[in-house]
């Protein structure tokens, strides 16, 4: 019996290698069979996923239709700290050119109280014949929400100037339609007031409009309102200079017949 049992488990010792090694072959087919059933997913990295200054992070991860995706916070704050806005650009004689858009952006809303208007740094312009002026030195007492002037803040109301109508039915006549050229004379002379102001500032012109184009050029239009205007100017200052002539001799000869008298 001891011989019996020493030869069992002799036979148990020689042959547990050989059971471990079929269970591992059994294990090694079955996983095989399972790969080739359903294959691997290859993930494709591109390089730049690896480039030395990229970073990622577990925050601000979210999933939506198995797809996810992760912000870093970080990163999107810092992106939006250094946006820089679009390069300025220049009309061929130098001067800057503004779009409607961004002129708009300068204006104050009637809704506005005194300290919005001006909070921030925010600055105020118009445009007169389609140049451009800084007025904020005029303050919210002229061009703030009660101001006499807030419609023509942000926007070009060229017409509004000699028609005192303030609302966009004014701003949007044809001066260039009108027949009186005093009414254009008085439109250029408020453009006068703005150009040779000592405190406002020009800014450039106001691009695709009725008064200069795309690239900043003077239009047609505005060339006739301003010859107009001009010519209006020289035959008021020539009527002018006559009524004055008209009434020193009338004084003079005033002062000559009180003294025959």
């Amino acid at each position: 019996k001891i011989h019996e049992r020493w030869h069992s488990t002799t036979m148990r010792r020689k042959t547990a290698p050989l059971t471990t090694l079929l269970w591992l072959i059994i294990a090694a087919s079955i996983l095989l069979s399972a790969v080739l059933e359903h294959p691997p997913i290859i993930l494709t990295v591109s390089a730049e996923d690896y480039a030395p200054d990229a970073t990622s992070t577990d925050e601000g991860c979210t999933t939506e239709n198995n797809d996810e995706t992760c912000i870093n916070p970080s990163t999107t704050e810092q992106d939006e700290t250094t946006t820089t806005p679009p390069p300025q650009q220049f009309s061929p004689s130098g001067e800057r050119l503004i779009t409607s858009t961004e002129l708009a952006s300068h204006g104050i809303k009637s809704t506005e109280s005194k300290e919005a208007a001006t909070a921030g740094g925010h600055t105020i312009w118009l445009s007169i014949l389609g140049r451009i002026y800084d007025v904020t030195t005029g303050g919210p007492s002229f061009y703030g929400p009660k101001g006499s002037y807030n419609f023509y803040s942000g926007r070009d109301a060229s017409p509004c100037f000699h028609s005192g109508k303030n609302n966009e039915e004014g701003a949007a006549e044809k001066l260039e339609e009108w027949e009186d050229d005093t009414h254009l004379m008085s439109v250029y002379d408020w453009s006068k007031f703005y150009e040779d102001h000592e405190t406002y500032q020009f800014m450039g012109v106001l691009v695709d409009s009725k008064y200069y184009d795309e690239n900043g050029e003077e239009t047609d239009v505005r060339k006739g309102i301003v010859e107009r205007a001009s010519r209006a100017k020289v035959i008021a200052e020539k009527k002018k200079e006559e009524r004055k002539k008209a009434r020193l001799e009338k004084r003079k000869a005033d002062r000559e017949k009180n003294k025959k008298k």
